[in-house]
């Protein structure tokens, strides 16, 4: 397909006509903008009249009918021989006629399209109509490359229109397709490859004259040459004359191409920006310049957020979105936005070049690729040279989330068209993209890696962070959003807590990754639709009021930089902490990075305040470790370094902080006078008991009135010992209530490989396709089931019908323990627990979402699908089970973790509820309740409450991770060991005062 390159300004028609024309005439080639008003209409029927480029039509809806689009133009008068329409932008199949004639007819249109106005009327003067006919997205095959995936089209934009430029060409026989520089910085020249078509057979006898021109136009050199084929270059030496771009400088030019006949009459001529740049990747990391490289920036989706009735307003707004993107980036400190899933509007380009940021340029295909080579070498190829022509282009991102044989045909396509390019930094064969939603929507907590070094590849983390808001701070319409901050922020949450929470999980995991050394990162998404991303902003779009967020990641972008690496949250008075400080300066200048450390209390006055400063080298980092002894005074505080001397360009404070707390276990007066058995193995638990001043006497001993077990138990229990099991059994019957902790599998998930070195799959959590599973017999009829689970858990909550555990705690600390890979909580193992009398299988149950007085009447169903649960009064529910696998089929498709974590092919578990409640009327446990929930949608149940009944002790059984966090020199060393946890100890505290207090 021809393709021509558009030219820096383009003359309005309206303008062009009112010039002096030379020789009676305007030269042969001239560029003319067909932008603004046109008439348009489905089937052909003009109706209204739309905006060009513009969302005319409703971006949520595929049409029944082609969309059409008509204006009526006068061609100006001059030399010119033909004329030729580029649609930059123009879904789908774009057909152009000529006074009701059809002329050219394209396949695509999220890549530019070129129609020859092959027509009599096309002449020099005539008064012509142009009218363009659109296929609706569900006319286009899926093997055509511009088809929008299943998985976008929900959330995105699937409507046909004019989405960007529409330009008139009008030049001679020959025409430019288009100019492609290949710099080499080392030389300092640049070889300007250029195609040309010929429109008339005849020779091809011309003259190229190559220009380099400055902002303003002024030519700075040239060079002619002769031409002597279709395919051709022509080299320049560029030293002392240019100054290369990046984001700091972005010095940018133009290369205009003319091409002349023998007689010296102008064929055609076109202009693209131009500038001194070279990218790559070295050392795993990214080079521009020959200097390091930290890319540091967001995400915009625009063709989801045109999707949204602000987005259809905004999204050709290049005030808007120079103002609140894209200097709003650069203020932040930023250097780098990635434009998601699809070329935007040129414009927005043009802005990237003009004011400085690097930028992904991405294809559309998302979880699959279905498209034919034929159709890449077509698309990608208009596609790739619209890259050409934008010195901001570093990263080329062809496919997103896809894999298996349809990269084949990609790569096949691609490895033919590459040739014809300078070197580009492709995704997969230069960069790994690494999509890890730690602490959102999709995954727990992770921080999996200790250095960027462990990968094989270069590595872009630029998807995580997915807790999307609405302008108001409510959740978005993504699916998944509600039991997402179920799973980390409760049942009950306000605004400022989704905030704060979306803030966290952005700027913690931002900084997390520029602290291991990743050579690139990018939370997700600035601008996205309401159903997927959401925005930013608060309040109106258009008045650009700015979320935590981005306050939150300014430490993450600015160029100076400090960070402070502290997961830990809970702390003991009085306590002296090791804390280590980054200092990052990703300048080519050696810096005195200067720091303020302060600790305020909540009133804001200040515990600590110092000033820290070090030395950094050019493209470093540099680490201080710092001791620092806190407050004696429990309560909430605020850990915060401050850049002191923060570059010119960042306008914001450039802030890392922490909240943390100091906490005192407060132990009940009730609980003086209880004797607690503990097994002999169990050291930690007595010197927790000992720290706590509370009588412990052997198992043996019959004046105890509690026992309690942990993992050193568990061990002998899983192992067989029936011995245990007995005493256990013979202390509830002689009303002895037991503690049983640390309990079942510790599975912890992909931070924990098994195999050293295994990153693990980089777009999702480990798969569980065929979950490990155990079973343990009790006592007094209990068995207990783990099923392996996809991940632990760092976030733990009370259960909506009892929060005794909670007793001295606010609801927040119990969210991030002291030590594991993301403060680990719950093991990767759900616990479930059979044997239950009828009570207490409601009470299960009930936790699980089910209805209680359905299941008392009878005829009430469960439907389970890897963990997700539905329920009904039929035993064949077809409709239901459709249901319940088709929202675990979306959350596969959509998301790549759940891809990863779920597989939907398993049979739906049907589960006979009532009938499991008449059977359970022989159980000895009579009272089930449930202490703590964790997980998704807080199904997960880690914590339970068991009573026997009168004159029989009670039962706790906890799969919390306590071990090595309930007493001082128990723990693990290295940054990631399990260490004390002074809520932990609270919560065993709680534990044993709900036994000791039961009804």
């Amino acid at each position: 397909m021809i393709r021509y390159l558009r030219k820096i300004a383009i003359i309005s028609l309206a303008c062009l006509q009112s010039l002096l024309l030379r020789a009676g005439g305007v030269e042969p080639s001239t560029s003319i903008s067909l932008n603004g008003k046109w008439q348009m209409g489905f089937d052909r029927n003009y109706s209204v009249n739309a905006d060009v480029p513009g969302i005319a039509a409703d971006p949520s809806k595929m049409s029944d009918q082609l969309l059409w689009y008509k204006k009526e133009i006068t061609l100006p008068a001059g030399n010119w021989s033909y004329a030729t329409l580029e649609l930059e932008g123009a879904r789908f199949a774009p057909e152009v006629f000529v006074n009701g004639r059809s002329v050219s007819k394209q396949n695509g249109g999220m890549a530019p399209t070129l129609h020859l106005l092959n027509a009599a009327e096309v002449k020099p003067g005539k008064i012509i109509t142009i009218e363009i006919a659109l296929q609706s997205l569900k006319n286009v095959p899926p093997a055509d490359a511009s088809f929008i995936p299943p998985a976008d089209q929900w959330r995105s934009n699937i409507s046909s229109g004019l989405w960007d430029d529409v330009v008139l060409h009008l030049h001679g026989s020959l025409r430019i397709d288009r100019i492609i520089p290949f710099t080499d910085f080392s030389k300092k020249t640049v070889s300007v490859h250029y195609d040309l078509q010929q429109i008339k057979k005849e020779g091809v006898a011309a003259s190229a004259l190559l220009e380099v021109l400055d902002a303003n136009g002024k030519s700075l050199f040239f060079k002619t040459v002769p031409v002597t084929s279709l395919r051709d270059s022509t080299d320049i030496s560029y030293a002392n004359k240019l100054k290369t771009w990046s984001p700091e400088t972005p010095n940018l030019y133009q290369l205009r191409l003319t091409i002349r006949d023998q007689k010296k009459q102008l064929l055609d001529t076109r202009t693209i920006s131009f500038a001194i740049k070279k990218f790559e990747t070295k050392n795993k990391q990214f080079y521009l310049n020959d200097e390091l490289c930290k890319l540091r920036g967001g995400t915009v989706v625009w063709h989801r957020w045109v999707r949204s009735q602000e987005g259809r307003e905004l999204g050709f707004d290049t005030t808007w979105f120079k103002e609140n993107i894209v200097q709003r980036l650069k203020d932040h400190g930023a250097n780098y936005l990635r434009f998601h899933l699809g070329k935007p509007p040129e414009r927005l380009l043009d802005l990237c070049d003009k004011y400085g940021l690097l930028v992904q340029y991405e294809w559309s295909f998302f979880h699959g690729m279905p498209a034919t080579r034929e159709s890449l070498l077509e698309q990608y190829k208009n596609w790739l040279d619209v890259a050409m022509r934008h010195p901001s282009v570093a990263l080329v991102h062809p496919y997103n989330e896809t894999e298996g044989e349809q990269l084949h045909t990609v790569w096949n396509a691609l490895d033919q068209l590459l040739k014809d390019y300078p070197p580009l930094v492709m995704e997969e064969r230069d960069v790994i993209h690494v999509h890890k939603y730690w602490w959102s929507l999709f995954e727990n907590v992770g921080l999996y890696y200790d250095d960027a070094n462990q990968f094989p590849q270069t590595i872009m983390v630029d998807e995580f962070g997915g807790n999307y808001l609405d302008e108001q701070g409510n959740l978005g319409g993504y699916k998944a959003l509600k039991e997402s901050y179920l799973r980390f922020l409760g049942r009950i949450h306000t605004v400022t807590e989704r905030l704060k929470f979306h803030a966290l999980a952005n700027a913690k995991i931002a900084e997390y990754w520029r602290r291991i050394n990743a050579a690139g990162f990018a939370p997700f998404t600035i601008l996205s639709s309401f159903e997927d991303g959401n925005t930013w902003f608060m309040g109106p779009l258009k008045n650009g009021v700015e979320k935590p967020v981005w306050q939150e990641l300014t430490a993450a972008f600015s160029p100076l930089s400090v960070s402070i690496n502290c997961w830990d949250q809970n702390f003991t008075a009085s306590q002296r902490i090791d804390l280590p400080l980054y200092f990052f300066n990703d300048t080519r200048n050696n810096t005195l990075v200067k720091a303020r450390l302060r600790l305020t209390d909540v009133s804001g006055s200040n515990r600590i305040d110092t000033t820290i400063q070090a030395a950094v080298n050019g493209f470093s980092k540099r680490v201080i470790n710092l001791s620092l002894r806190l407050p004696a005074t429990t309560g909430r505080y605020k850990l915060s370094a401050e850049l002191i001397n923060r570059p010119a360009a960042v306008k914001y404070p450039v802030i890392s902080s922490w909240e943390i707390r100091i906490v005192q276990a407060e132990k009940s007066a009730g609980l003086n006078n209880v004797k607690i058995a503990v097994p002999d193995e169990e050291k930690e638990l007595l010197a927790f008991l000992q720290q706590q001043k509370i009588t412990t006497v052997k198992l043996q001993d019959e004046t105890a009135n509690i026992v309690v077990t942990s993992a050193q138990s568990w061990r002998k229990i899983a192992a067989g010992d029936h011995q245990l099991l007995n005493a256990l059994e013979a202390k509830i019957d002689k009303g002895v209530s037991v503690i049983m902790l640390d309990i079942g599998e510790k599975y912890l998930g992909q931070g924990y490989p098994s195999k050293d070195g295994d990153l693990g799959p980089l777009q999702g959590v480990a798969r569980i396709t065929d979950p490990r599973i155990t079973q343990y017999k009790l006592f007094k009829g209990l068995s207990l089931k783990f099923t392996e689970a996809a991940e632990p858990e760092s976030h733990l909550h009370a259960d909506r019908s009892d929060s005794s555990l909670w007793k001295n705690i606010p609801k927040d600390y119990t969210w991030l323990w002291n030590g594991m890979r993301g403060g680990l909580v719950v093991p990767a193992a759900d616990m479930e627990i059979n044997g239950l009398s009828a009570e207490a299988f409601l009470a299960q149950w009930k936790a699980r979402g089910a209805d209680e007085t359905a299941i008392r009447n009878g005829n009430y169903y469960a439907y389970e699908l890897q963990g997700f649960y539905e329920y009904s009064s039929k035993p064949d529910d077809a409709a239901l089970q459709k249901k319940l696998k088709d929202k675990v089929i979306f959350l596969v498709q959509d998301a790549p973790a759940l891809a990863n974590a779920i597989n939907p092919a398993t049979p739906i578990k049907v589960i006979d509820l009532a009938n499991g409640f008449k059977s359970a009327n022989n159980g000895t446990a009579k009272k089930f309740t449930a202490l703590a929930s964790c997980g998704k949608n807080l199904t997960r149940t880690p914590v339970a409450f068991i009573d026997f009944g009168k004159d029989k002790g009670s039962l706790i059984l906890s799969q919390l991770l306590t071990a090595g966090r309930l007493a001082n020199g128990y723990g693990e060393k290295g940054f990631y060991g399990i260490r004390y946890d002074e809520v932990a100890a609270q919560v065993l505290l709680n534990m044993i005062e709900k036994v000791s207090n039961r009804n």
